[in-house]
């Protein structure tokens, strides 16, 4: 009996499929990663009188362009990779599909907070003038609007972020081993941040978004891993 000759161009197809997984694992860590280094350097405005504030922000420009865009940055590579987790694990799942959108939800929300925070705000800030109680008067009720915009598009960016990493999470408690494992760190990590907002106990200013970004790292790091062991043969399929 002859046995069938393996097709070069499946078996191909299949190396550079686990190349494809494989290299986002690393990647998401990678970004998690860079995103609390990121943080760390978020600069944050100290004075609280207006023409204070306007020359602090003036200051900091440089960075806080730097430091945002970076964040821009690594939220889009981590979407893309938690895209390649999504395909993998199967689209047709309803949690699957379901925690891409609310995710994704909340990336393009903290795009705008990002936006905002990073370049808005500190272009703003360039042309105001201060030197009048009128021109400090229009001067302040500005910045509010911008931080009144800024906070809520990351309230709302942090929990569909939340509810996505909460969705993904209740799929991998199908599983066992080390996706289970996952998939509970993920349950807590998208109900603190949700839990913290409504309760009034957590606050979106540089510190408070510094501990959920770390929340999240912990558990997409764990995700990465994931990624990549379970490349050469799959994700699970329960």
């Amino acid at each position: 009996m002859q046995m069938a000759e393996p097709n070069p161009i499946a078996t191909a197809a299949e190396r550079s499929e686990t190349r494809h997984v494989r290299v986002a694992g690393v990647l998401l860590v990678v970004a998690s990663v860079l995103e609390v280094v990121a943080m760390s350097h978020h600069p944050s405005v100290g004075s609280h009188d207006v023409a204070g504030a306007v020359a602090e922000i003036g200051r900091i420009s440089a960075l806080s362009g730097i430091v945002h865009g970076a964040l821009i940055a690594l939220m889009l590579a981590s979407l893309y990779c938690l895209t390649e987790f999504c395909v993998q694990r199967g689209l047709r799942r309803p949690l699957v599909r379901a925690g891409l959108v609310a995710y994704a939800a909340g990336v393009v929300s903290m795009f705008g907070a990002a936006m905002v925070s990073g370049f808005i705000i500190t272009s703003m800030a360039s042309q105001l003038r201060v030197a009048t109680a009128v021109d400090q008067q229009i001067s302040a009720q500005l910045l509010n609007l911008c931080a009144l915009v800024n906070r809520t598009m990351a309230n709302t960016g942090v929990i569909a972020m939340s509810a996505g990493i909460a969705l993904w999470s209740i799929g991998l408690l199908h599983d066992s081993g080390l996706s289970r494992w996952i998939g509970a760190l993920g349950c807590i990590v998208g109900l603190l941040p949700t839990a913290g907002l409504a309760t009034g106990l957590l606050h979106l200013d540089v510190h408070g978004m510094g501990i959920v970004v770390l929340l999240q790292t912990c558990w997409s790091i764990g995700l990465g891993i994931l990624l990549y062991r379970m490349a050469p043969d799959g994700l699970p399929s329960r």
